[in-house]
């Protein structure tokens, strides 16, 4: 168990609040060391001291975007710092069951049974009694069938729990319990279908006409506006999966946002300090669970423009290692211009006018982003303060030219100016000694490590920045990292 997650469910027992964990403990091991969500139902009479508990936890609340919002579900969101890991708490007021992407029916009465029958499981958290549970799983299966579903099999994943819950129930306690949370009718159904081999959804037909008809009372929905509804969820859901799966950053949020608004975290490091790594692991874990948008405002392997892009193949072919220090040499030396240098210089204005242009989009995306309530980690960060190096700008030394080029070198200023305009809510600067990036990274000189770490440590790009030491096990340098953002969202 998270030792997070075990400090919440001893403070849900030190303030006496009624809880039950009601659905999926056939792996509940699972979501106490936050692999799956913990579906928690609690006592609505509670809801202050609960969200103060919440609080005191360090649970953050996230707003599902409109159209994945359901009655009496919200949801709760923690952090382990120990394990690098993000947890949720789907928090039940109310029992809301039905399709997916509808969940039309909430049906109080159920919760209280529900609680009332509350076990205490071997892992120290409250746990729905198995007979209420195998109900339960059977009216959520009935409930959610659709037309499309009837020549479909049931699911692996809810055929694993119906057995596991078969082991544990008393076929007399079953018929009880399904009397007590509907009537004599279903309950024979219900004892009917734990005697059958379940394999198919059309075996829940039956089942789901007679729950529709007794549980009316508890739909808000007519079977136009449900069909409305669900359709649009299920369009809007489908589409936002498809981005995720792609990769395609999306700019509007179509999962869960908080509710104090978007933010900006700018991730930077001196080579060989794990930028890379801990950007992917980060992003991985927070989109979990939240909507996470990453932009890279570097020039090397990160998307780019399509003019940049054949320029960066024969950078890599033809460019060499130092080829530009070598070019700023001979034209400091006011030695006789070489073709290569007058192409290179040519080719470096194209590629800084193009970068330029990349940037200011960019950063439309980034605000767009954060003020669509998302978090938004960008890989580097443009700054105006270090021409020539780091994000900075690459034509100042033409500011004092005329003509052409001084506009240009204007121009590009004016841009790379606009990043402390609208500047990162934090800075993470990832740091490690000069001799271990150096293992990391061996085609970079000593020298070349120092310069970059003492402009990194000297950006001051946001009001909040700190410095991370990666030079430790991988999760608890990522466990620090994530814990800086946590504090933020």
């Amino acid at each position: 168990m998270l030792k997070s997650i075990d400090t919440f469910l001893k403070e849900l027992d030190e303030k006496n609040i009624k809880y039950c964990h009601w659905k999926s403990n056939e792996h509940i091991e699972e979501s106490l060391n936050g692999e799956t969500d913990l579906d928690i139902l609690f006592d609505y009479s509670q809801k202050d001291i609960i969200e103060k508990v919440f609080n005191d936890c360090n649970l953050k609340r996230f707003r599902a975007t409109p159209l994945m919002q359901y009655n009496g579900i919200e949801d709760f969101i923690g952090f382990d710092k120990d394990s690098a890991k993000i947890w949720h708490v789907h928090t039940h007021y109310k029992m809301t069951l039905g399709e997916k992407h509808l969940k039309g029916y909430t049906i109080t009465p159920w919760s209280e049974i529900i609680i009332n029958n509350r076990i205490r499981s071997s892992y120290g958290i409250y746990t729905s009694l198995p007979e209420d549970e195998l109900v339960l799983l059977f009216c959520r299966i009935a409930l959610k069938l659709r037309y499309r579903d009837y020549i479909k099999k049931v699911g692996k994943d809810d055929i694993k729990e119906i057995n596991y819950l078969l082991k544990l129930i008393n076929k007399e306690k079953l018929y009880t319990s399904a009397c007590t949370f509907t009537d004599e009718k279903i309950a024979d159904l219900i004892i009917e279908l734990s005697n059958k081999n379940i394999s198919k959804k059309i075996q829940f037909i039956t089942l789901q006409k007679k729950l529709r008809k007794k549980l009316r009372i508890y739909t808000k929905y007519n079977k136009f506006t449900s069909y409305i509804t669900r359709t649009k969820r299920e369009i809007y859901w489908l589409i936002g999966g498809v981005k995720r799966r792609l990769g395609i950053n999306n700019f509007e949020a179509n999962r869960r946002v908080s509710p104090s608004g978007g933010c900006v975290v700018a991730l930077l490091g001196c080579d060989g300090a794990g930028k890379s790594t801990t950007l992917k692991y980060i992003k991985k874990e927070f989109s979990k669970k939240i909507d996470v948008v990453n932009i890279y405002f570097g020039s090397g392997d990160g998307k780019s423009s399509l003019i940049r892009k054949p320029m960066k193949l024969i950078a890599k072919k033809v460019g060499g290692k130092g080829i530009g220090a070598t070019i700023e040499k001979e034209y400091k030396e006011n030695k006789k211009i070489s073709f290569k240098s007058r192409v290179y210089s040519v080719a470096k204005i194209i590629w800084a006018i193009s970068l330029a242009f990349e940037k200011k989009k960019k950063l439309k995306q980034m605000i767009k982003a954060r003020n669509n309530g998302l978090l938004v980690i960008t890989d580097r960060y443009p700054q105006s303060i270090h021409p020539g190096c780091s994000d900075g700008p690459l034509l100042t030394k033409y500011a004092n030219s005329k003509g052409l080029l001084k506009k240009l070198s204007n121009w590009e200023f004016k841009i790379y100016n606009l990043s402390n305009m609208n500047p990162p809510d934090l800075t993470i600067k990832l740091m490690v000694p000069s001799d271990v990036a150096i293992s990391r990274k061996p085609e970079m000189t000593i020298e070349e490590i120092e310069t970059k770490k003492e402009i990194i440590q000297k950006l001051n790009i946001s009001k909040k920045s700190v410095i991370i030491d990666t030079d430790c096990d991988f999760i608890q340098s990522a466990g620090e990292v994530m814990n800086e953002i946590w504090k933020i969202i």
